[in-house]
């Protein structure tokens, strides 16, 4: 097996994910420029830069405010390879848009070692537990992993149980799906009507297989569907796409200093119509208010008014046995299919290949992925109409 330092972080939050990726990338083949061996493994160093030879020095490319433990374990692997290796290493760096660190790594080798030791044993044990975390929104696995805690009637991926509430619910005795159904009353009493709602009906969803909206939902008119692409490492939003009665617009930056007018122009053509502006999850909503404070842009009073999120509608109203929320989850569920693999994450790298080579086959592609999210936007937003429709002539399900 071959780890790179890419796979530090996957490692250190969900190792099973990390031994997956990792035995996935082993298949297509990683790039070895410096290599050793430990624990029966191959340690490989994927740099973002060299920037000397002799002494070595290398940067490391971040998107984060700040380092996290796993970036310092990271540090300690690219020291600890490159010194096995045989080279002397002149400075191990971290970049992102918010800092420049120079990394004391040698204080993280025994840690480090520590760590790969435990996920080499496991690895070869075949023992990984399964834990809920924020990678699952974006992982191809989570399917499988929500699937693997249903056959032991486990509550680990219910939306809304995490930390405190699973600790209290356990206390309670409501240990499995079955223990929410039926104790109900019990929960409402703990946490109140809507939270214990929420909770009962994720669970009958995922015991009945079913989408159960359980509030009346509102009606949603048609509109204009938006999705923004950030190229995060340097905090520019390149890629702003519409939707507008079935024709896709995007507006494209092709570098930060068109991003300004490019921003402009989204704005001049939300206004010129009054629909509404649906949006997935509050990220859109985020990045005008930035963008405006950032160009100094007074944006229009009725604007935001106009936004919805289609994210909030699905979260507070309907009910679907899927481990995630995410647009890709609930679109895919209906039966939506994106054209490419790119997800959030994936369309960083994606676009950062772009800068380095400008290939118009990785923008077109990129391209793409937007324009099939905000299809997949308006997708669900008639996919509620249907479901309100259909709670008028059956109760509250689809």
């Amino acid at each position: 097996m071959t780890i790179s330092n890419r796979d530090i972080k996957t490692i250190y939050i969900c190792p099973k994910k990390g031994k997956l990726d990792i035995e996935s990338s082993n298949e297509n083949g990683t790039k070895k420029e410096f290599s050793t061996d430990a624990f029966g493994c191959e340690l490989v160093i994927e740099p973002s830069e060299v920037l000397s030879t002799y002494p070595m020095v290398v940067k490391i490319h971040k998107t984060g405010k700040k380092l996290a433990e796993y970036d310092m374990l990271e540090g300690a692997f690219v020291g600890y390879v490159l010194e096995s290796a045989g080279y002397e290493i002149g400075d191990i760096l971290f970049e992102s848009s918010y800092y420049s660190i120079s990394l004391n790594w040698r204080g993280y080798v025994t840690k480090m070692l520590s760590f790969l030791s435990a996920f080499c044993e496991s690895c070869a044990n075949g023992e990984f537990s399964i834990m809920k975390n924020y990678l699952c929104r974006t992982c191809k696995y989570s399917a499988d992993c929500f699937r693997e805690t249903l056959q032991g009637d486990n509550i680990t991926f219910v939306r809304g149980i995490k930390g405190k509430t699973f600790q209290r619910l356990h206390e309670l005795g409501v240990d499995s799906l079955c223990d929410i159904v039926s104790m109900h009353d019990v929960l409402e009493k703990e946490f109140g009507k809507g939270k214990a709602d929420k909770i009962f009906y994720q669970a009958k969803s995922i015991l009945e297989n079913r989408c159960i909206p359980f509030r009346p939902l509102p009606k949603l008119n048609d509109g204009i569907y938006l999705d923004i692409e950030s190229y995060t490492p340097i905090d520019f939003d390149y890629l702003f796409g519409l939707l507008d009665d079935n024709t896709y617009v995007p507006f494209l930056a092709r570098n930060l200093v068109e991003e300004k007018e490019t921003f402009k122009s989204t704005i001049a053509y939300l206004m010129s119509t009054n629909k509404p502006i649906y949006h997935y999850h509050s990220y859109e909503l985020v990045r005008f208010r930035k963008l405006s404070k950032k160009y100094n842009i007074n944006l229009p009073n009725n604007l935001f008014g106009r936004f919805t999120d289609v994210y909030k509608i699905y979260s507070e109203y309907v009910a679907l046995p899927l481990p995630s929320y995410s647009l890709k989850a609930i679109a895919r569920y209906f039966g939506f299919n994106w054209r490419t693999n790119l997800n959030g994450l994936v369309v960083i790298d994606s676009y950062k290949d772009y800068i380095g080579t400008n290939d118009e086959n990785v923008l077109s592609e990129i391209l793409r992925y937007n324009e099939d999210d905000v299809r997949a936007t308006a997708f669900l937003v008639e996919r509620i109409n249907q479901m309100r429709e259909m709670m008028s002539v059956k109760d509250s399900f689809v």
